[in-house]
């Protein structure tokens, strides 16, 4: 059994804006009441309460609450070590993990000291710790695929406040049973809080799974060393022969052993890699000469051009000068030019004597003109010819160096080819390679005597393993569960027949999987979330009768689960869903009104018979006229009177305007 881990409150207290406090004060290890009208702020606590217990946030409605509140706060004890928990209000829709933890503290602070010095989580844990939550983890069995969960001071609220959406609603028993992921995490921790799992079976699962994985890797260890002997020299063998047919062995290397041919194959991986394939991915070379030979071509067709440029002109010189020495013929030709030499020439076709006249001397220096145009014609060949020579020869240069140029190309694309076989070899040999290698990091070859004795420590593992999981058989964790909650069947029993509920006559218990009240019947077992348990007085009273026998049962046995019940409006199942007041004991019949006064009589006596161990909140709006029940009560809001006074909201709507 557990420490003793009665966890009470004392008082919830908010703060407003101007450091105003609002304080309810509660008794501890009594039934304590606050019975009032609807819509006074009474459903709001529970959630207020989960905030300052290590929440994210309070999930306060718009409205008087989130408009005035800037702090809340909580005085709570466990046996003789009191503590405050305060925590700043987040903005609507926000969460925060900001808080103030004062531990010894059994007064209520003034706001303007609160200053934060925790978070969410150091809550959990601190008072976790406090209330006696060793280190625990539920280990899910094998092939789920959920992660283990250890149970924390979240995990033991699921059995300390029902909600107004839960006290009367027959699909769920459990708080927040019906939100996301929380129907497994409770299965999960609630073997640890009935005591059914304790420190030392966590430890074992650890134990267990930390063997069950070296019994795997031994397995498979064993296997594959029985495969390599069975193998033997013929597996090395093969890899052998294809690291021979790939070029990296000659036949010369033949193992005659296993040892010879793993310490062979172990060589092979050391083989760097050849130098003639380090630079294959190197193009400056073939790059260049694919530049000279267009450089070269573009020079040759440079030179072509001015070749037949010079041609041209050549021609046109030698067309003019046969032109002129036709002319010159034919005048020649009928004597119109005379002979220097004769002193008194002649005219050709009279034969009289040429006298000089304008005509004769015109004729003469054109004659001139023509004769000194062609001597300057034939000066030019020479140089033509000797300008045409030069071009033709550096064009005949260019032309070798664009041959030289091809030759070199020709020469690299060979000895590309040759790059790219041995690349081809190297990357065969790197696949052979890279099988030796995964080959010698995966098996050995052990011998017959070693392979025995790795299977003796496997067996002694194997053993160990069988023996924890007899200790921590589900099967085994069932029963213990199981028996457990008979312990609470039998109370939960007892206190249903006292309400009269329906089928209590023949016992009543909480299904562990399902999470629901189920009644034994001659007919069968009848349970709450199928509809087959009926009235609104029977699902309060189920919930109220599984939650006051697990606190029992916990009480009893010293679980770790805080000693305080908070209930939100047990009565609201004897009222229409269509009610139009806000909910006074009024409107009900006189069999409602009793059942109503059964359910807070039972809270009454059980609180009593705690003697002070068990703490039971209730918001509600009956207000009795019997003595226990007027004692109860701790606050009364009507008229007027609700969680945040009336004052803080007629300062806070000044303060708008």
């Amino acid at each position: 059994m557990g420490i003793s881990t009665m966890m009470q409150l004392d008082a919830l207290v908010l703060y407003n804006r101007s450091g105003n406090q609002r304080v309810i004060r509660f008794n501890p290890g009594k039934l304590n009441i606050i019975s009032g009208e609807s819509g006074t702020g009474k459903t709001s606590i529970i959630n207020i309460l989960r905030f300052l217990l290590g929440g994210d946030s309070p999930h306060a409605a718009i409205g008087p609450i989130s408009k005035t509140v800037q702090w809340y706060g909580l005085l709570a004890h466990v046996n003789e070590t009191s503590f405050y928990i305060a925590r700043p209000a987040p903005n609507h829709g926000s969460t925060t993990t900001l808080a103030v933890l004062l531990v010894g503290e059994d007064s209520i602070p003034d706001m303007s000291t609160l200053s934060i010095n925790a978070n969410a989580t150091d809550l959990i844990e601190y008072i976790g710790g406090l209330i006696g939550i060793g280190d625990n983890l539920n280990v899910p069995a094998d092939g789920q695929t959920r992660l283990p969960l250890a149970a924390n001071l979240r995990h033991s609220l699921y059995y300390c406040f029902q909600g107004q959406g839960e006290i009367a609603n027959p699909d769920i028993l459990f708080h927040h049973q019906n939100r996301d992921f929380q129907k497994q995490a409770i299965r999960d921790s609630l073997p640890y809080f009935l005591g059914a799992q304790g420190l030392d079976a966590m430890r074992k699962r650890e134990e267990l799974t930390a063997l069950r994985r070296d019994i795997r890797s031994r397995s498979i260890k064993i296997g594959t060393a029985r495969a390599a002997l069975t193998l033997g020299v013929g597996r090395v063998a093969g890899l052998v022969a294809e690291a021979r047919s790939c070029g990296l062995l000659d036949a010369t290397h033949t193992p005659t052993t296993s040892d010879e041919a793993i310490d062979l194959l172990e060589r092979i991986l050391t083989i760097p890699r050849p130098t003639e394939i380090q630079d294959f991915d190197e193009p400056d070379e073939t790059e260049q000469l694919l530049r000279r030979k267009r450089d070269l071509r573009n020079q040759i067709r440079e030179l072509n051009d001015s070749l037949r440029g010079l041609d041209d002109f050549a021609n046109v010189g030698s067309d003019y000068n046969q032109e002129l020495n036709e002319h010159r013929v034919r005048l020649a030709s009928i004597g119109l030019i005379p002979d220097r030499e004769v002193e008194d020439p002649s005219c050709p076709l009279c034969r009289n004597s040429i006298v000089a006249s304008p005509a004769h001397d015109a004729i003469a220096r054109n004659l001139e003109r023509v004769e000194h145009r062609l001597e300057l014609a034939q000066r030019d060949q020479p140089r033509i010819e000797k300008a045409r020579s030069g071009l033709i020869a550096q064009r005949e240069n260019l032309r070798a160096d664009l041959s030289d140029a091809d030759q070199a190309l020709d020469s690299l694309a060979r000895t590309d080819e040759a790059r790219l076989a041995a690349r081809g070899e190297w990357e065969q040999q790197s696949f052979v390679k890279g099988k030796i290698s995964q080959y010698l990091a995966t098996a050995t070859i052990d011998g017959d005597d070693t392979i025995d004795l790795m299977e003796r420590e496997l067996t002694e593992l194997q053993r160990w393993a069988e023996d924890l999981a007899d200790e921590l058989d589900p099967e085994t964790l069932r029963s213990a569960i199981a028996s457990l909650l008979a312990i609470v069947a039998r109370n939960m029993t007892s206190m249903a027949q006292i309400l009269q509920l329906e089928h209590s006559e023949h016992g009543v218990r909480i299904d562990p999987q399902r999470l629901t009240v189920v009644a034994d019947t001659p007919q069968g077992p009848a349970y709450m979330d199928a509809g087959e348990i009926g009235s609104g007085m029977s699902w309060v009273g189920y919930h109220l009768v599984a939650y006051l026998a697990l606190h029992d049962f916990f009480i009893t046995n010293r679980r770790p689960v805080p000693g305080f019940i908070v209930i939100d409006q047990p009565s609201q199942a004897f009222f229409p869903r269509d009610r139009e007041t806000g909910g006074d004991l009024s409107e009900l019949t006189d069999t409602d009104r009793d059942n109503t006064r059964m359910l807070y009589k039972l809270m009454y006596d059980t609180v009593q018979a705690q003697e002070g161990r068990l703490q039971i909140i209730a918001f509600d709006h009956a207000d009795f006229t019997d003595d226990w029940f007027h004692d109860s009560v701790i606050e009364t809001w009507r008229s007027g009177e609700a969680l945040i006074p009336r004052t803080w909201i007629d300062v806070d709507a000044e303060k708008r305007e």
